[in-house]
């Protein structure tokens, strides 16, 4: 209890956010877990995604970094880990350009103050879509294939990214994320690979149901004439 903790080393680097500046926005992925690896692949390092970012900033851009609000309450609590090792904040807070803001500033205003969203596979990327805000995705996600996502996979796209938003060459057309949300209908399988929800107002399709669709859904994908390997 009374040990140094993430707690104490988050609080000793972090900053207030500054709404008047430009400004990047990267919240943390819970680690461990497959929305980084293996789903991120090399960045599922989120220091050199935050290193990445920030040596790509336009001039007087800022990036900004907040902890996962399920880090410090789930498995490892508090604690030091291999995925928040002792000096990891300290870390990203000595990055040329970023600061981490405290985990209680509020996530829609990050979201809609900001020039774009930096993620992983992260839920805050699609929602900054919503709220025509460019996504940087660094790994692989359900909606990378989404008009307004631009995947990062070296330093020099993230430059020529963050040069294209700054100029308003590239913009979030909401006509885009509708029509995506269309195709995902269209094309999607009615069924689910793991059951996490308990919420009552969710439909239920039964175990044995789900799996037939997702099975038949595999064999007629193997069975185009098209299909590669």
């Amino acid at each position: 209890m009374f040990r140094k903790n993430l707690k104490d080393e988050y609080a000793r680097v972090v900053r207030t956010a500054d709404f008047s500046k430009r400004f990047v926005y990267f919240p943390l992925s819970f680690q461990p877990e497959r929305t980084t690896s293996p789903q991120g692949g090399v960045y599922h390092d989120q220091l050199l995604v935050a290193e990445t970012v920030a040596a790509a900033l336009p001039q007087g851009w800022e990036l900004y970094v907040k902890e996962h609000p399920s880090q410090w309450w789930r498995r490892s609590k508090e604690r030091y880990s291999s995925a928040r090792y002792r000096g990891y904040y300290e870390r990203l807070a000595r990055i040329p350009n970023a600061r981490l803001v405290p985990v209680d500033t509020d996530n829609r205003a990050l979201l809609e103050r900001s020039q774009a969203i930096a993620t992983v596979t992260g839920t805050a990327g699609w929602e900054g879509l919503l709220r025509s805000k460019p996504a940087l995705v660094f790994g692989f996600v359900w909606y990378c294939d989404c008009p307004g996502v631009i995947r990062i996979r070296s330093l020099e796209e993230c430059k020529i990214a963050l040069q294209k938003i700054a100029s308003g060459e590239h913009t979030v057309k909401q006509g885009g994320v509708i029509a995506f949300l269309k195709a995902l209908e269209d094309t999607s399988v009615r069924a689910y690979a793991e059951d996490h929800t308990s919420d009552p107002s969710v439909p239920h399709i039964p175990m044995e149901e789900s799996m037939r669709a997702l099975g038949e859904a595999i064999c007629a994908e193997l069975r185009r004439p098209n299909f590669t390997a």
